[in-house]
């Protein structure tokens, strides 16, 4: 009887470590990257196509599930959305890049130093990311804005 209750408290434990541990879960780092559309107030213009956000737009904390700091980043670049994009033509898609982000976290969060509010005059918080968007590169976010504006337009 001691026996088999000291097994079954032993593998407990052991199921215990597996799953806070979740040895299973690529946690690996890798460079994350977030897009985002900046109208003309937000980006400056490098006149061959390319563009980057102003400093106060480009400063961003990526966060993980527990809301704290993983990586913090600042604006790399961008290009210049063509007619295609319809609305957001002439417009930045700008990134930020974010180095040596942990893999495996269950969610993301990306925080500004800028704050957004609502017409309501409410704060914005944290917006969420998942890894795969977070692993996009900018061909694929292009992508994304077309098949977006093709869904809404």
């Amino acid at each position: 009887m001691v026996i088999g209750l000291t097994a079954l408290v032993a593998v407990g434990g052991v199921g215990a470590t597996l799953a806070v541990r979740e040895p299973w879960v690529d946690r690996t780092p890798f460079t994350a990257r977030s897009y985002s559309v900046l109208g003309a107030a937000l980006f400056v213009d490098e006149g061959n196509g390319t563009c980057h956000a102003k400093s106060a737009a480009s400063r961003k904390k990526l966060l993980g599930e527990d809301k704290q700091v993983l990586a913090t980043g600042h604006g790399q670049g961008g290009e210049i959305l063509s007619s295609e994009y319809g609305y957001a033509a002439g417009d930045c898609l700008a990134y930020t890049e974010f180095t040596g982000v942990p893999a495996g976290e269950d969610a993301y969060f990306l925080s500004s130093d800028d704050r957004m509010y609502t017409a309501d005059g409410k704060g914005v918080g944290p917006t969420e990311e998942s890894e795969i968007d977070l692993r996009q590169t900018l061909s694929e976010a292009k992508e994304g804005w077309l098949d977006f504006r093709a869904s809404t337009g």
